[in-house]
């Protein structure tokens, strides 16, 4: 029974999708806020010089 339009090969499609999106999603802001702590740790920080590359994107 479809209920607005809604039906059950639908929900298969848009659980596992939007659960995707939304992962990839927080995974990105999670990146985004690690890259504040970028070559700052003491233990893997290395030296950087000014206007090389960082270590990773």
């Amino acid at each position: 029974m479809a209920i607005f339009g809604i039906t059950g090969r639908f929900i298969y499609f848009a659980i596992p999708l939007t659960g995707f999106f939304i992962g990839k999603f927080l995974d990105d802001q999670e990146t985004l806020r690690m890259t504040s702590f970028r070559d700052k740790s003491c233990l893997y920080g290395g030296n950087v010089k000014e206007g090389d590359p960082p270590s990773w994107p």
